[in-house]
């Protein structure tokens, strides 16, 4: 075993050898072999699947499995996310080739899905055998102690014991006490072989036993797909579906445990590293016990909830964009000290990454080969109060559509962070007399087309009965496309034209035309497009539209400059040419998602679609979801959708968190850095964790008695949101009080010194401090009163099925008295996602049970969404915390 086995860059040392190589692809092949358990245990591939339907499975798998380590290994290459890791990089080969294996043996040999599943574990059993054999005959560099341990022992006793008394009760059967013989045999025979040999030893032939049985008993049929047991003493019973997973579970975790423990090198680190992944093991059994009731919720809705659902391929690949720029950098963080377990740090870092890659790759190869993904199943609806089935699938399309919102969302998203992270290119590079005189016309041009836009709006395209929007506004439409797009390609043709002696020098010297392409371009166009909707106008050339067609070539342009200057920066060795050139490669990223996101504004502003190299962005899009996107439809039909109880949960919650958030902490920051603490304090304290611990229905009771009468007399959205506001102000009032009681007295003394007010010090300094502790707050209380249902049955009713959404920012209106602004929409009942589950399940009216359980399933996704958007903003505020 080598030292440099961590920090190596290389995929295989000259020093690792094929011991360290064979262990690397047996931890691999159980790793897939898990994952094969699961995807068995779930029934996604039957245990009896095989021929054309196997082959299918396992090829998909492995399409994820490359575009995962794919992916991966083309950002360590670019060192984008460098993975110094050899075992990490071991590791991913093995992953390939055992999938490859696998894919072949099905779509070669007449096998089953459990045969297979039995074949891992037997190759798996002989890995771990040839391990601890070549260890014990010292081929290799091992530290072995003398014994495994009495914990290994024990461990292993009892899974011998387990496995001899199901042996036994199945030969001579649970009457008799030879089934207890045979336990016995078996436990103590484990047992001793685990403690009394070399440690090599006493780690791997008890699990190579344990795994080798288990395999054998699935390839021989002992437990086939067909395989029953019904016990007498059981009201149920077992089935091979079911064992077959199980058993392949237990013996990869047993296998991956002994071979992770051999590629250590056992000894000291290899007990270190087998206590580092049962402790992983039972983190992870935690988080699973905590995730139980959400998958059992999404099991019991998901069919139901996302009957229909259809997206195209080009759709989602855009949609991931956002998540793989985040991927890439959680794994370009630091991985941690150079020890034994950097390696499964670099690989917990790289995941996220491998596992959008591998869905990236999946949408990719749907326009590629033409045919689309699709899972069938069924759905129970109720139709006249019969349960009925309904046939529907979940559908990845090869359609190349993408819908406004969808393209002009990720691409804003990847705009405004790429010019977050953009520091300053002021004083960098020499700029031309020609390029000076652009950067003031510039600002005036954009000026022009707000005035003229101003001018429209006031007086319409035709005043005075003057055609003005297509004469004039049409001129200044083009004028300012064409424009834009010669900034956009002003700084690409710079540089290349540039004759600086390399290309690093010539990008840095054509520094000051970058900010003008990107940022003069960006304004300019997106003043013109805003113009056409106004002026009537969309000029055209030939068959297409003009503005979308410089938007996307600003972006083509912009997209070509950021890879420009990564090629320079690769050839650079001066670091702080390297990061000028790192500062002009985001800028033009910048641009590259800035003009995109124009693209779909322009759709989405002018109602046109645009099609280029057959990719269409319209206003419709090629994303599908009836259950969240469709109201429900009285005279058709189940299932209608829930649209109208989405948008009005999101309505209540945000209203309540308006409500409650400035008052908790207004009052959190009064009784903290103002109040006297004495008595009055105590008391506020007492008073608010005995608010916080009151039954929601006595805050539905208070409602429905107090501000029900104040508000009409009626149920509505704005009593909802009070009353849910009220439940949630103890818990912001007491986690903005406790976060700012954190914040170290040496803040507000250092802001003293400095002769700052007492409330600038609070507003700048201790606030900022304490927003971390403020969110989190807000997260928790978000999360109760989402799905408070007790309170809003009281104060909103229980309207069901609704035919449409309450429209809370089109029902304000001004009035000519008190209180001058009105909104009819938030003093009428809203449909809510907590009632209807309640209605739905508890009640049994207006729907079937799987209705109830995919509302429920729904109501867990928003819920998931605002503790998204809380964990977002904590975050942000900590970063920005720790770099100021």
């Amino acid at each position: 075993m080598s030292d440099a086995y961590a920090t190596t860059d290389r995929l295989v040392s000259a020093d690792s050898n094929s011991y360290d190589r064979g262990l690397d692809a047996a931890i691999a092949l159980s790793i897939i072999g898990f994952t094969l358990g699961l995807v068995t245990l779930v029934n996604l591939v039957p245990p009896g699947a095989s021929g054309g339907s196997l082959t299918t499975a396992l090829g998909t798998l492995l399409a994820v499995v490359v575009g995962a380590v794919g992916i991966t290994g083309l950002a360590s290459s670019t060192n984008v996310v460098p993975v110094t890791s050899q075992r990490v990089r071991g590791i991913g080969l093995g992953l390939v080739v055992s999938m490859v294996a696998l894919t072949v043996l099905a779509a070669v040999l007449p096998v089953t899905m459990a045969t297979l599943l039995g074949t891992v574990l037997l190759v798996e059993a002989l890995a771990i055998t040839a391990a601890g054999v070549t260890s014990r005959l010292e081929l290799v560099d091992t530290e072995p102690n003398m014994s495994a341990g009495l914990l290994s022992g024990v461990v292993f006793g009892a899974i011998g014991l387990a496995m001899g008394a199901a042996v036994g009760g199945a030969l001579a059967g649970f009457g008799s006490l030879l089934w207890l013989v045979g336990a016995v045999v078996a436990g103590l025979g484990l047992f001793l072989l685990a403690i009394l040999p070399r440690e090599d030893l006493g780690s791997t032939l008890p699990t190579a036993l344990v795994v080798g049985a288990l395999g054998l008993t699935i390839v021989t049929g002992t437990i086939g797909v067909g395989w029953q047991w019904s016990p007498q003493t059981l009201s149920g019973g077992f089935t091979g579906g079911a064992v077959i997973p199980v058993f392949l579970l237990v013996g990869t975790l047993l296998s991956a445990w002994s071979a992770a423990k051999c590629r250590a090198g056992f000894g000291a680190r290899g007990r270190e590293y087998g206590a580092f992944l049962v402790i992983n093991l039972n983190a992870f059994l935690m988080v699973a016990v905590m995730a139980t009731i959400v998958v059992f919720v999404a099991i019991k809705g998901v069919g139901y909830a996302i009957h229909g659902f259809s997206v195209g391929a080009l759709t989602a690949l855009v949609l991931l964009t956002p998540a793989l720029l985040a991927a890439i950098q959680f794994a370009r963080s630091p991985a941690g000290t150079n020890d034994w377990h950097t390696g499964a740090r670099q690989l917990f870092r790289v995941l996220p990454l491998a596992t959008v890659g591998a869905l990236a790759a999946v949408f990719a190869s749907v326009p590629l080969t033409g045919s689309p993904l699709r899972y069938p199943f069924t759905y129970t609806v109720l139709v006249n109060r019969q349960e009925q089935s309904i046939d529907t699938a979940i559908a990845v399309t090869p359609d190349t559509t993408v819908g406004t919102l969808l393209l002009i969302a990720p691409a804003l998203l990847l705009a405004v962070l790429f010019f977050r992270s953009f520091g300053s290119l002021r004083k960098v590079g020499t700029e031309s007399e020609r390029t000076g005189s652009i950067r003031q016309a510039v600002p005036t041009a954009v000026l022009a087309l707000v005035v003229l836009l101003g001018l429209f709006l006031l007086l319409g395209p035709a005043p005075l009965g003057l055609p003005l929007g297509g004469t004039l506004g049409l001129v200044a439409v083009v004028a300012g496309a064409v424009a834009a797009g010669g900034l956009a390609v002003y700084p690409l043709v710079g540089v290349l034209a540039s004759d600086g002696p390399t290309l690093a020098d010539s990008a840095q010297r054509e520094a000051p035309r970058f900010t003008l392409g990107v940022f003069g371009g960006l304004g300019l166009l997106l003043a013109a497009l805003l113009l056409q909707p106004v002026a009537g106008v969309n000029p055209r050339v030939g068959p297409v539209n003009l503005v979308p067609a410089v938007a996307f070539a600003a972006a083509v342009a912009s997209l070509a400059l950021a890879t420009l200057t990564t090629v320079a920066k690769r050839s650079s060795e001066e670091p702080i040419t390297r990061r000028l050139l790192t500062e002009e490669t985001r800028l033009g990223l910048v641009g590259a998602a800035g003009f995109t996101a124009l693209v779909g504004l322009h759709v989405a502003a002018t109602g046109v679609s645009f099609t280029v190299l057959g990719v269409s962005v319209s206003n419709a899009g090629s994303l599908s979801w009836p259950m969240v996107m469709q109201a429900y439809i009285p005279l058709g039909a189940e299932p209608g959708g829930i649209m109208p109880a989405i948008v009005g949960t999101v309505w209540l919650v945000v209203g309540a968190t308006l409500f409650a958030v400035p008052l908790g902490v207004g009052a959190a920051v009064f009784l903290t850095e103002y109040a006297e603490q004495g008595r009055f304090t105590a008391l506020v304290e007492i008073a608010t964790n005995a608010l916080w611990s009151t039954p929601s229905i006595v805050f539905g009771l208070f409602g429905a008695a107090f501000l029900i009468p104040r508000l009409g007399g009626d149920e509505s959205l704005m009593a909802g949101m009070l009353v849910l506001g009220f439940m949630l102000l103890p818990l912001v009032l007491i986690t903005s009080r406790e976060s700012i009681k954190a914040v170290p007295d040496e803040y507000r003394d250092a802001s003293a010194a400095l002769g700052v007010t007492r409330w600038e010090t609070i507003k700048s300094v201790v606030l900022p401090a304490a927003m971390p502790g403020v969110i989190t707050g807000v997260i928790l209380g978000v999360g109760r009163i989402a799905g408070e249902t007790a309170p809003l049955i009281l104060v909103l009713g229980s309207t069901l099925n609704a035919t449409a959404a309450v429209n809370v920012i089109d029902g304000f209106r001004f009035v000519s008295g008190p209180p001058f602004i009105a909104n009819d929409a938030l003093l009428t009942a809203s449909a809510s996602l907590p009632t209807q589950v309640w209605a739905v399940i508890a009640a049994g009216v207006s729907g079937s049970p799987q209705m109830g359980w995919a509302t429920a399933f729904i109501l867990l996704m928003v819920v998931l969404t605002f503790y998204a958007v809380g964990i977002t903003a904590r975050t942000y505020f900590r970063r920005k915390l720790n770099y100021e």
